[in-house]
């Protein structure tokens, strides 16, 4: 039996158109590559393509639908169900390459930021001090010497605080506790013209102290004293 020589070209090239016709009926056939992209998650603008819609490409990349249109330079009235191989016949200066080329240059610069704020946020260790640099620090650090404390007065917090050897109490300073013989001899002013001035009888206890003038209404306030003090020294 004789076989016709075409036959069997024939029938693989049916196979073929018939396994085409089958896969693309049931969606498994694809030439763009849309199989082995998920839209989903994309990664790099080099997934990007022109059957995407912008959408999609927001999505895929988490980019929020307003900085995607600036990105690209796309007008906000442009719908996002879109393909971006549509919008090339829409805008003449579009490109879906150079599209790709600003959204790849922007997912650099996110990149780049993220990567600075986590150095920022990260914290620096403090280096250890070595045990010699403890030692130095010790040894360069002088040992406070207690001053000698030399006791004024008798210790009983009553005394009028006492005046640098050849210093003159001012009048300014002159305090409640201070009697009129300390003012007299520290201030530097003769007790009875001291007594005049504050209107004092020439008898009055030389140790009655200015608080005591005071609160028996002997003289008004204690600035009447260091007024009259003042007013003796300027002499």
């Amino acid at each position: 039996m004789k076989v016709n020589r075409y036959l069997m070209p024939g029938l693989v090239i049916a196979i073929l158109l018939g396994s085409i016709i089958v896969a693309k009926a049931t969606g498994q056939w694809s030439v763009s590559g849309r199989g082995r992209i998920d839209v989903t998650n994309l990664t790099s603008s080099a997934d990007v393509r022109g059957w995407m819609t912008l959408q999609q490409v927001a999505d895929g990349f988490d980019i929020n639908q307003t900085e995607l249109y600036r990105i690209m330079g796309i007008p906000a009235d442009i719908p996002p169900e879109t393909a971006l191989k549509d919008i090339e016949k829409i805008l003449p200066d579009f490109e879906v390459s150079e599209a790709r080329e600003a959204l790849a240059a922007y997912l650099e610069g996110q990149t780049e930021a993220s990567e600075l704020q986590e150095m920022e946020e990260k914290p620096t260790d403090a280096p250890s001090p070595k045990a010699g640099d403890e030692q130095i620090k010790a040894a360069a650090t002088p040992t406070p010497v207690e001053a000698e404390h030399i006791p004024q007065g008798d210790g009983s917090g009553t005394g009028p605080t006492p005046v640098p050897e050849g210093g003159i109490l001012a009048g300014s300073d002159i305090k409640g506790r201070h009697t009129l013989q300390e003012i007299s001899d520290q201030a530097k002013v003769p007790l009875p013209d001291l007594l005049k001035a504050l209107g004092l009888p020439a008898d009055i206890e030389p140790g009655t102290a200015v608080k005591d003038l005071i609160q028996s209404a002997a003289v008004p306030d204690i600035e009447t004293v260091r007024s009259a003090v003042t007013a003796l020294q300027s002499r």
